[in-house]
């Protein structure tokens, strides 16, 4: 137990939105593994397409090299861990969820670093009737707005930026993921919903970005550690040197999503 409280307090004051992020130039030393291997990356669903592009990059860059790639909600990976499920990396969109990893003693020593982060905006579909500029609207009545479930990591950023200013919302719709809001908000079944700025590169004509503020907004930190129990460690290290890195970092930033440290 005080091995894990020591875990907690270590990850917490490592990964604090003012903490640097450790040196990319040492994470590049990293070598993958020469004969063929696979290496299990597990990643919260926001991260999906950069994962998949950064997946082809390695393949592409490590003769013999595979990642199998597992997406999902925070909680749900967190979950299928409790479980005794088995990965070599993990990639988290919520700082709070990392550190019941590191909590639980899942993530390797030295590991966790940040990797990159993004911003909370609102999806609004083109046919709602109402006018929606900012977050203040979404307490319309008979507005039907679209949340991430409180277990959620897009849930709690949502409701902490509703809360923020004093706003008390009954969702319409509750969903596991931000790529599930926006859905609920294409389809009709929602007029608005919080979603993360990156969930609008598969939007689509039917929903409009509302950027939020950056005085009403708070920046949502994605790290990436090595599992403890990876049953393929360097192909691991190698992977997340390659996140970190130069080229990993570029994938990134085409996907949307800001460096670490933006504030």
């Amino acid at each position: 137990m005080k091995l894990r409280a020591l875990a907690l307090v270590w990850f917490l004051s490592a990964c604090a939105p003012e903490s640097p992020v450790a040196p990319v130039g040492a994470e590049a030393s990293a070598t993958a593994p020469a004969a063929p291997h696979t290496v299990v990356v597990w990643a919260t669903a926001s991260m999906q397409p950069a994962m998949e592009r950064l997946a082809r990059r390695y393949e592409q860059d490590v003769p013999g090299g595979r990642v199998e790639l597992f997406c999902a909600g925070g909680a749900e990976l967190l979950a299928k861990r409790n479980a005794g499920g088995a990965c070599d990396v993990l990639v988290v969109g919520d700082s709070s969820l990392m550190s019941r990893f590191a909590a639980a003693a899942y993530l390797a020593a030295h590991s966790p670093a940040e990797l990159a982060r993004n911003r909370l905006a609102i999806a609004v579909g083109t046919g709602s009737p109402h006018a929606v500029e900012g977050l203040r609207d979404l307490a319309r009545p008979g507005l039907r707005l679209a949340l991430g479930r409180r277990s959620a990591s897009i849930g709690r950023y949502s409701r902490w930026a509703l809360s923020r200013l004093g706003l008390e919302v009954e969702p319409a719709v509750e969903a596991d993921t931000a790529e599930a809001v926006l859905a609920a908000v294409r389809d009709g079944r929602a007029d608005a919903g919080i979603v993360y700025v990156t969930t609008f590169a598969a939007a689509g004509d039917p929903v409009l970005r509302i950027d939020v503020p950056e005085t009403d907004n708070q920046p949502v930190l994605y790290s990436i550690s090595l599992d403890r129990e990876a049953r393929e460690p360097k192909g691991g290290a190698a992977f997340r040197a390659l996140a970190l890195g130069p080229a990993g970092q570029a994938i990134l930033r085409e996907a949307g999503f800001l460096p670490p440290g933006s504030k």
